[in-house]
């Protein structure tokens, strides 16, 4: 990793601290900070971490005289861009050289012609200017502070913490959100009070003397395609699909999918060994690695993931789910590289990445995005509803249903999420108070205080920017809008990509292609849910390309975490919950009550699977954890990294 270190304006004091950051006041990891001084106010470059050998170049720096680049990106589509700019890219550009190349022709409409991974600042001596872009999908992170009339910038908080960690405090509403499971209610605010993230699909610039702004350059589209029908569609979806995964393999060894036995991931995979066998590649280029569990695991594909492999002739690699601990590790670091919440799922990714490093890839392709394209839940009934069309309504619930939660699933899919706010009142206080729960709205936790989440509005903030607040005509627009573009999605996608690439693989996710998402837009919604059959457009572009039984409808969803989650947390983190005992840090910063939060641990402990607040008990362990190592070890600053 590379990670990205600026200070703009007059503070000297910050700009001697990110010129002296050496291995010694970094980290032992570290390399001397790489930068380009631009002029006395300004300095821009990267802290270089040791590579692993064969390790994807993750940051490059450029300086033409008027302009100095640092970039974190791996850009797509460059002969596109060569077009659109009337000019050749050098054949060993690097991703600076590239970003710079799009801001001198377009300037700040850049990235609406960039297409790729990436995070980079630019720096323009003339006009005295930074401007900061990060990519719609959110895998390179890059965070803003101002401190003391300068702008720091930098790619992970810790870089922040380093050169000014004086000013480092806890912020403690974002902090108290994450321990609530309130992740909806965060937009661009951070565990470090003050320092903010440069939100995906989003640019920020600053000066002296206009500040900072920001502004949304993204916006999720339909795109060309809707008048096509279902089977030229799908053949044109295989085709994108195909020259996205094209686009994102590695160009020397081999490429590694993170392949379950879901639509997603082998459609990644069934697509690129389409792409393949299209320009004459080798299929062996293409590896699938994935998660082995045992039977009866909620997680368990394993016998789909070898009828895959068996199609093209390929063994899969594995990496046993279970024998891997989920809390081992997650939570101890004091430095700022954490985030107060702790993905879960942390140390099966790095798992999975080593395991592709093994076969000697530096590049691992996933699923990620096909959930919010190509399907929809059930709560477009309610668009339906909204139409006057009732009857369809009932008939496609009926066939979702099939007799499990009667009309009272319907109310909550179907009425609930259209329903007006003083409609749900009355309605929970004709059930003695109890709300009417939307199927994707959150709720908190009854350890969480009251106070709290009234004084910073909490819940308020987290429907505002959830999939009930977001514009649209129907709620499977809003749905979908909400899925592409909440900053959450991002901040887990960097975390994500954070774990790969110290284990020396790139996470790239080809579904989350502009104009795969552009066309898989256009489409109707009944190609992503219709009376429960859903992914069918996916599904039909893969015909061919997948076993049939892969590509059959099914009941339910498979493929989930939430055995490997449970058990976890009924043997490690039931432990660990029951170590922070009744006065938890929370409870002594008013987010909390610990009286009432030891309680729930007891009922946890004696209910079993059947509590129904195990993931929030998770989402408050880690954020009390978080908070231990930082009220020590991150008010004295942090090892950069």
């Amino acid at each position: 990793m590379s990670p990205i270190i600026g200070v703009f304006g007059r503070n000297q004091e910050l700009h001697r601290s990110a010129r002296a950051l050496t291995p010694a006041t970094a980290s032992a990891r570290s390399a001397p900070f790489s930068g380009a001084l631009a002029a006395t106010n300004a300095t821009l470059g990267l802290v270089a971490r040791d590579a692993r050998p064969g390790a994807p170049a993750s940051g490059s720096l450029v300086d033409d005289g008027r302009f100095v680049v640092a970039a974190d990106a791996s850009f797509y589509y460059l002969r596109d861009l060569e077009r659109a700019m009337g000019e050749q890219l050098a054949r060993d550009a690097s991703p600076a050289a590239i970003a710079l190349a799009a801001y001198r022709r377009f300037g700040k409409r850049c990235t609406e012609r960039l297409e790729g991974d990436y995070a980079f600042v630019i720096w323009d001596r003339v006009e005295q200017v930074v401007f900061c872009a990060r990519d719609f999908a959110g895998r390179r992170p890059l965070h803003l502070a101002e401190r003391d009339g300068a702008l720091v910038v930098a790619s992970h908080l810790v870089g922040i913490a380093a050169l000014a960690p004086s000013s480092v405090e806890v912020d403690d509403v974002s902090v108290g959100a994450d321990a609530a499971g309130f992740f909806y209610a965060l937009d661009d605010t951070t565990c470090m009070r003050g320092a903010r993230a440069v939100r995906a699909g989003w640019i920020a610039t600053w000066s002296e003397a206009a500040g900072l702004e920001t502004h949304r350059v993204w916006e999720p589209s339909a795109g060309y395609g809707g008048r096509l029908d279902f089977e030229d569609a799908a053949l044109h979806l295989r085709d994108l699909l195909a020259d996205a995964v094209a686009q994102r393999m590695a160009t020397d060894g081999p490429t590694v999918v993170w392949m379950s036995g879901g639509r997603d991931s082998t459609a990644v995979f069934g697509a690129g060994m389409h792409a393949l066998r299209q320009r004459g590649g080798d299929p062996a280029a293409l590896i699938p690695v994935s998660r082995s569990h045992p039977q009866g695991d909620s997680g368990r594909e394993d016998e789909a993931i070898d009828a895959v492999a068996r199609m093209w002739g390929v063994r899969p690699r594995w990496i046993d789910a279970p024998s891997i601990p989920m809390l081992t590790g997650i939570g101890d670091d004091g430095s700022w590289r954490r985030d107060s919440f702790a993905q879960p799922f942390e140390n099966l990714t790095r798992a999975l990445a080593r395991a592709g490093r093994a076969e000697g890839a530096t590049i691992a392709l996933d699923g990620f995005g096909g959930d919010f394209l190509f399907q929809v839940s059930r709560e477009y009934l309610a668009d339906l509803v909204a139409r006057g069309q009732l009857a369809t309504a009932i008939r496609e619930w009926r066939r979702i249903d099939r007799g499990r939660e009667g009309w009272r699933g319907f109310v909550r899919a179907a009425l609930v999420p259209r329903a007006p706010a003083w409609a749900l009142r009355a309605a929970a206080m004709a059930r003695g108070g109890t709300p009417l729960r939307r199927a994707i709205e959150r709720v908190a936790p009854p350890w969480i205080s009251r106070e709290f989440l009234d004084a910073h509005a909490i819940e308020a903030r987290a429907f505002a920017q959830g999939p009930y607040g977001q514009p649209g005509a129907t709620q499977a627009e809003r749905e979908t809008r909400f899925y592409l573009t909440h900053q959450f999605f991002a901040r887990v996608n960097a975390t994500m990509g954070r774990f790969a690439r110290e284990e020396g693989v790139e996470i790239r996710s080809p579904v989350m292609d502009a104009r795969v998402i552009a066309f898989a837009l256009s489409r109707p919604r009944d190609e992503r849910n219709l009376a429960g059959d859903q992914k069918r457009l996916l599904r039909a572009a893969m015909r061919g390309l997948l076993p049939d039984e892969i590509l059959a409808p099914r009941p339910h969803k498979t493929g989930t975490l939430a055995t490997y989650f449970r058990n976890n947390m009924r043997q490690d983190g039931l432990a660990r919950l029951q170590a922070i005992g009744p006065a938890p840090l929370l409870a002594v910063r008013g987010i909390v009550d610990g009286e009432r939060f030891a309680q729930e641990v007891r009922h946890y402990a004696a209910a079993g699977a059947g509590y129904e607040h195990e993931e929030a008990l998770y989402c408050t362990m880690m954020a009390e954890l978080w908070l231990r190592a930082h009220t020590a070890a991150g008010r004295r600053g942090a090892a950069c990294a």
